[in-house]
């Protein structure tokens, strides 16, 4: 009796006890039930969220621990700390026994792969996830996956892809913040497609939409891309109306990438329309915001509002600087859009490889059976036997022909530029500088040439992007004829060109460059319905002035290029060095005039 009592009185204790437990963890599950709900709607919430969570981690169980830390890792990816994010959410596809966790961690690790330039392995997750899902149950995180793929396809440009993915989510009866996402992706894809937009259905009622849901990141987007559809329309004041009107939401997300691109599109439309002041606000804002990526679109656009802003003031010091930021930065994205390319390209290249395997494991499955038939059949199932082991072994030569063409088909596409077809900015620079090594040691001279197209935003504003390709592709032809064996030619950028030309001294350089650009100036542009001219600046430099490293020939040569081009373009410049006083120090750069460092042929 007296022992059933004690018994009593340890149960009743140990209920006690148990009851605050059960109770946090019901809290803690609240908790993050809520901050799922509000993290891409409330920003100033969710953090609050997260770190009652976190002071609240020891009552909570193992699995929302878990997914605690895939909270944690979208907050990271939010304030711009992407390895991080991705580094927490790779762990969890790993370790984490949940299929929904693990599904949603792979999804993170594919976005924030993709937006921190690693493409391939931001493909590689997305492909994990796809296959995980057929282990989900909740369609809505089915639908998820669908929106990651769509956006990481207008990532890489391939808005086709992104458009289908769009289109199924919006098909299929989604949650209203998945069809918000599907909706601004599937604007996203049209505009870059090209094609006609209604703008009521495709960015009016997305916008309205996802403001209802307080989904501003992605209704902020939709307005950016409703900005950019006016602008294209000839409706630029309106287009700033748009993104000024929106400006507050955008900063109140706090993500770097979205105010980077609002303001870059605030600067491109102000300069537009003639306000160099709020143009170059919009842009300093831009190049100098914590956390923004310094190879994306939105920096480029802005150097460049910057080096016109203070070239149109005549401070050719700050329009000199800028040039140089603009070009390094257009140079470092379009090396970022090849590498997005090549990552498409290798996914691709993998998952054939992985095809072929599965191929091959399959006939190896299926000839172990014939073995063991042929033992008790006839020396006819023996000769059949042969004949398909000749089969076989001629589909293994094909897939592994296959593979060794499309492997050479990914190295010529790491090395080309697909649109002209010359070496790119990285091949060129390789096989230039195996060349001025070679010339070195024969004590021979090499010559670069580096010409820029002049106003060559006017032919794809005015004319359309199909024009502006025509011409590249008749300066790559053009430029073609001029190179003599052994002479190296490519594009290192947008809309510029460079020629390394061995055994040639300065004169035979400056021959070829008038050459050169004699012919640029004879491209006639109305063969594709644009009538405006052509023309390119040439900078000429010798390793005879400037020695055989190869980014001093580089600098040189775009030193000439800018002198043509603040010497009125449609000319050619030879680089000359410096003056040097008498006490042999040479004149600091600040203190020289353009006319100094640089001779007109």
């Amino acid at each position: 009796m007296k022992a059933g009592i004690v018994r009593g009185a340890l149960l009743a204790a140990s209920l006690m006890l148990l009851a605050p437990v059960h109770a946090s963890t019901a809290e803690v599950g609240r908790l993050l039930a809520e901050a799922d709900r509000v993290r891409s709607t409330d920003a100033t919430r969710f953090d609050a969220l997260l770190d009652q969570l976190d002071a609240k981690r020891e009552h909570a169980s193992e699995s929302q621990k878990r997914h605690l830390r895939l909270l944690q890792s979208y907050q990271r990816a939010l304030l711009g700390q992407p390895e991080a994010a991705i580094g927490d959410a790779v762990a969890l596809v790993d370790q984490a026994p949940e299929p929904e966790l693990r599904y949603r961690a792979a999804l993170l690790v594919a976005n924030v792969s993709a937006i921190n330039r690693d493409y391939v392995l931001g493909l590689r997750y997305l492909e994990r996830a796809i296959a995980m899902q057929d282990e989900v149950k909740d369609i809505d995180l089915r639908h998820m996956g669908h929106v990651v793929a769509g956006t990481l396809f207008n990532e890489f440009g391939h808005f086709d892809k992104a458009l289908a993915h769009a289109d199924g989510v919006l098909a299929a009866r989604a949650s209203p913040r998945n069809r918000c996402m599907a909706q601004q992706i599937r604007a996203r894809a049209v505009f870059g497609l090209g094609r006609p937009l209604d703008e009521a259905r495709d960015l009016q009622r997305p916008i309205a939409d996802c403001t209802a849901l307080k989904e501003m990141i992605l209704a902020s987007a939709t307005r950016a891309t409703l900005a950019e559809y006016r602008a294209s329309q000839g409706q630029t004041q309106e287009a700033i109306r748009i993104l000024e009107g929106a400006l507050p939401d955008v900063l109140a997300t706090r993500y770097p990438r979205l105010i980077a691109e609002v303001r870059s599109l605030l600067a491109r439309f102000s300069l537009d329309r003639g306000d160099a002041m709020a143009a170059e606000a919009h842009a300093r804002a831009v190049v100098e915001l914590p956390g923004a990526d310094p190879r994306s679109l939105a920096n480029v656009l802005a150097q460049k509002v910057l080096y016109q802003v203070a070239l149109d003031r005549q401070n050719l010091g700050a329009a000199l600087r800028h040039y140089r930021l603009y070009a390094e930065a257009d140079k470092a994205r379009i090396e970022d859009i090849k590498a997005r390319e090549y990552a498409v390209q290798l996914t691709r290249y993998e998952l054939a490889q992985k095809n072929q395997s599965i191929e091959l494991l399959s006939n190896q499955n299926q000839l172990l059976l014939l073995k063991q038939e042929v033992a008790e059949r006839s020396a006819w199932n023996f000769r059949l036997a042969i004949a398909l082991l000749v089969v076989i072994a001629a589909s293994a030569a094909y897939w592994g022909w296959r593979a060794r063409r499309m492997h050479r088909n990914l190295r010529q596409l790491a090395d080309t530029d697909g649109l002209t077809g010359l070496a790119n900015r990285r091949h060129f620079r390789a096989r230039t500088e195996s060349a001025l090594k070679a010339c070195e040691q024969r004590r021979r001279p090499l010559s670069v040439l580096l010409f820029d197209l002049d106003h060559f935003k006017q032919i794809n504003d005015q004319c359309g992007h199909s024009a502006g390709d025509w011409v590249l592709r008749e300066v790559a032809r053009v430029g073609r004829q001029y190179c003599r064996e052994g002479d190296l030619y490519g594009r290192i950028g947008g809309e510029e060109f460079a020629m390394a030309l061995v055994d040639c001294d300065i004169d035979a350089a400056l021959r070829i460059a008038e050459k050169c650009r004699h012919s640029i100036e004879g491209i006639d542009a109305k063969e594709a319905g644009c009538g405006l001219p052509v023309a390119a600046s040439i900078g000429v430099v010798s390793s005879s002035i400037s020695g055989y490293d190869y980014e001093t020939l580089v600098a040189h040569a775009d030193a000439a290029m800018y002198r043509s081009k603040v010497a009125g373009r449609n000319r050619v410049s030879l680089y000359q060095p410096p003056p040097t006083p008498p006490d042999g120090q040479p004149i600091a750069l600040e203190s020289r005039n353009a006319d100094a460092m640089l001779g007109q042929y």
